[in-house]
């Protein structure tokens, strides 16, 4: 059994400072400065990392070859000499161990396993069906997990955190989900405990639009943008918030929960978190495709009447003037949307994904609306990852818990 090293994090480029603490606790926050610094700048060798740490060469040598007994650090040979003898080169082992990530919908679930390094090494959907109720699907995500990690030939062993999307207000803390009205029966659902308790790992649960906009952070457009609004669009519409770098989810985990925003024309009722909100009702597929069947059923051509919001878009980008209508009064809202972000958050960028918000006919009707604003227009853009944001968003989630606590 491997001693597990105890967290402390420690900031890129940043020197490790002398700490008066016991040896054992000091020997520990200098394995895990090496093991971090190994990671940034994999590979390199031992005289690196006492550059990088401001710790003695023998201090790293005594972590490197710690490293390499459990498993997290291996020697690659010499690499190329400056003028003296060449250096043994090490590497961080990204395979040590393994995260998985689940992005559920409120029809289909995907599943991601990805090394240590954020990899992605495999992936699958599968679809929920009838049985909406959270335990059919905590089995089936259980199930599409196990299917993939067999056929990336991962032990379970090796698995060490999961990270879960929920369409719904989640209170990432408890690792409840606390209420998804489009699904039977999901209000108040630990879904970290039952999902802990069937997986044998850690598991971490947050709302999908706060990890489509920490995916996007970390592997898309959003990179290097402190703060910025990932606005996602499918069945469901939410906002994830990223302020100074960090997800805002408030005390009551309800920061951008946008879909339960007041729209023009709707009458004012007290927002309820079993029932789905005015703007997700106007704009989410369902409203759009609801809107299609009522122009339809006006212009008596009940052949057209059921298409997919996707093809509703896509018949407006082709110039369908049914279909445009939609567009336009789809975009007023938004751009609403996005002005009053704008206003409350000053934010610089906001980037459009989820099923709806990818679509290019979407996103450019509601940019040419907030360029009639003299400010509180920001930047648009449509997300790098698609719809695999929300899937990279729960791999990373699951990879920052794995640093914290690699045995």
């Amino acid at each position: 059994m491997l001693t597990r090293l105890p967290s402390f994090p420690v900031e890129h480029g940043v020197k490790a400072k002398a700490v008066s603490r016991g040896p054992t606790v000091l020997r520990d926050i200098n394995l895990r400065t090496v093991l971090q610094l190994l990671r940034v700048h994999n590979p390199c060798s031992c005289s690196d990392l006492a550059r990088y740490s401001g710790l003695s060469v023998p201090t790293v040598a005594s972590s490197v070859a710690r490293l390499e007994d459990i498993g997290l650090a291996k020697r690659l040979g010499k690499g190329s000499s400056s003028g003296g003898r060449p250096p043994h080169l090490l590497r961080f082992n990204e395979t040590y161990g393994y995260v998985a990530g689940i992005d559920v919908a409120e029809s289909s679930i995907r599943v991601g396993i990805a090394d240590l390094s954020g990899q992605l090494l495999g992936e699958s959907t599968g679809e929920i069906g009838e049985k909406t109720w959270p335990m059919a699907v905590v089995e089936r995500m259980v199930c599409l997990l196990a299917a993939l990690r067999e056929e990336l030939r991962i032990p379970a062993k090796r698995l060490l955190a999961v990270g879960v999307g929920a369409p719904g207000i989640t209170d990432v803390d408890a690792g409840l989900v606390v209420s998804v009205p489009s699904m039977q029966g999901w209000e108040n659902v630990p879904l970290g405990r039952l999902l802990a308790e069937k997986l044998r790992v850690q598991v971490i649960v947050e709302n999908v639009a706060n990890l489509a906009a920490l995916g996007e952070y970390s592997y898309g457009i959003a990179q290097g943008e402190r703060n910025f609004v990932f606005l996602h669009m499918g069945r469901g519409v939410g906002a994830g918030l990223i302020i100074n770098g960090e997800v805002h989810h408030g005390p009551e985990w309800t920061a951008g929960e946008i879909g339960y925003l007041l729209v023009f024309g709707a009458s004012v009722q007290p927002i309820r978190k079993s029932q789905v909100g005015a703007l997700e009702a106007a704009i989410g597929t369902c409203g759009i495709e609801r809107q299609w069947r009522e122009l339809v059923a006006q212009n008596g051509d009940s052949g057209l009447e059921d298409l997919s919001s996707g093809e509703i878009l896509d018949r407006a980008a082709i110039g369908d003037p049914l279909a445009q209508r939609i567009v336009d009064k789809t975009s007023d809202y938004l751009a609403m949307v996005c002005s009053y972000l704008s206003l409350i958050l000053n934010c610089s960028l906001i980037v459009f994904g989820g099923e709806l918000g990818v679509h290019p006919a979407l996103v450019q009707a509601t940019s040419a609306r907030l360029e009639e604003h003299d400010f509180a227009h920001p930047r648009l853009a449509i997300t790098q990852l698609g719809t695999k944001a929300e899937l990279r968003g729960a791999l990373r989630l699951a990879l920052q818990s794995a640093e914290v606590a690699l045995p």
